[in-house]
């Protein structure tokens, strides 16, 4: 599977495997004039660890006491000094190899090489390869060069051959296309008007991303939580239920390059992080609610950091607890969209899933497709995250907000 952001070779290539043995970046360069037509691999044996633990699993009720047990760290003085030693010392470590990278890859590119061909870590074994970024994604960016993973079995072993001197040769044919003459990223945006003569112009929302990685059809990332919100909003619908409240839902676009639809939604809507001046909105929002963890069925919520909620959200459970949902913890938890309204003090959260298979097999793979979902967990999905909706729709005040964070210049805007 080639890495995401990486070009194709444009045709079907028959080309020898050129193992690459450096220390550094300037022993790179022996191999100069040499890469012309080839697969180019790194001599690194990938070693394989059998696991005894299921792939699938379900969290325990021990896993979620602890969870709701967690407490906030108190924040502590940063010692910017140590920081920095600290930092400094983390990037000279990824530094030599990320360099090391750069530097073969431009070189491939000139010369002439077909392809690198890369294992998909330790986690991609028997079937499953997890295929991540391939470099950089702008619009104004060169394509990358292209860079296959596969499975650590099939690494290996042609990596062990072509060391015994025997030519190994490949059939490379990939195909890939760069959609550059609308870089405009498209948020899917839809509402059920609240009927309040007052509440009805505050928002309670809901969302997921709609993007998706390329190596699956991207079931569990995220058109699961997609799915479940739209069914959210078709429950509410059907039920013809009138709330207060309006309540909309946005299926983001762009999330997987770094929150983009989300941030930009947040941003023109109700604040920018990176100067904190509050747009007229952001008064009217009472809380937003996401789903991006894949299949597995809701066990509870983060509450990230908002204390002010924890009764509230408990109380909202309780109906659901022989569904298995009922725990509420402090701790927060990123890595998708609920962080973009969090940034500028909105209520934002994300439901706490159970894990099922999504970081051992599913979650950027090439199994990231329709047989790896759970029906029956995707309807206990909507039906807990449409009783949330209900009840934040129809509150007499709005939820509780943590205060507002300072401004962030740097903040990506």
């Amino acid at each position: 599977y080639p890495k995401t952001w990486t070009a194709g070779n444009k045709k079907l290539q028959n080309a020898e495997v050129l193992v690459i043995t450096a220390k550094d970046s300037t022993d790179m360069l022996k191999y100069a004039g040499q890469l012309k037509g080839k697969v180019l691999m790194m001599d690194q044996l990938v070693t394989y660890k059998q696991s005894f633990k299921a792939d699938a699993v379900r969290y325990t009720d021990e896993e979620l006491a602890k969870m709701e047990a967690a407490t906030m760290a108190p924040t502590k003085p940063v010692d910017t000094a140590a920081q920095r030693r600290q930092q400094q010392a983390m990037a000279q470590q990824r530094g030599g190899a990320a360099r090391m990278m750069t530097i073969l890859k431009e070189m491939a590119k000139a010369e002439g090489a077909v392809a690198m061909l890369s294992s998909g870590g330790v986690r991609s074994h028997d079937g499953t390869v997890f295929a991540q970024g391939g470099g950089a994604y702008k619009g104004t960016d060169p394509e990358n060069f292209l860079d296959i993973a596969v499975g650590i079995e099939d690494f290996n072993s042609i990596l062990r051959i072509a060391k015994t001197g025997t030519p190994v040769k490949l059939d490379v044919d990939v195909k890939t296309k760069f959609h550059t003459k609308d870089l405009q990223g498209y948020n899917v945006i839809g509402e059920i008007p609240g009927t309040d003569p007052v509440l009805k112009n505050e928002i309670v929302m809901i969302g997921a991303h709609l993007d998706s990685w390329q190596a699956g059809t991207g079931a569990t990332d995220n058109a699961s939580g997609s799915a479940v919100m739209m069914e959210v909003m078709r429950i509410l619908k059907t039920l013809n239920i009138s709330t207060k409240r309006t309540i909309r839902i946005g299926l983001w676009s762009a999330e997987e390059q770094g929150l983009w639809g989300s941030r930009g939604y947040v941003k023109k809507t109700f604040a920018d992080p990176a100067n904190m001046n509050l747009l007229p909105q952001h008064e009217k929002i009472s809380g937003y609610f996401n789903i991006d963890n894949g299949t597995g069925k809701i066990r509870g919520i983060y509450l990230q950091g908002n204390e002010a909620c924890r009764n509230i959200f408990k109380a909202w459970l309780t109906p659901f607890n022989d569904l298995g949902a009922g725990a509420v913890t402090i701790s927060n938890t990123g890595g998708t969209d609920h962080q973009s309204f969090d940034a500028v003090g909105l209520p934002g959260f994300q439901f706490i899933q159970d894990p099922i298979e999504f970081d051992t097999r599913t979650h950027h793979s090439n199994m990231d497709v329709y047989d790896h979902l759970i029906e029956a967990d995707l309807k206990q999905m909507a039906t807990v995250v449409a009783s949330f909706v209900y009840h934040t729709a129809q509150r007499d005040a709005k939820l509780p907000r943590k205060a507002l964070p300072a401004a962030r210049p740097g903040a990506i805007r």
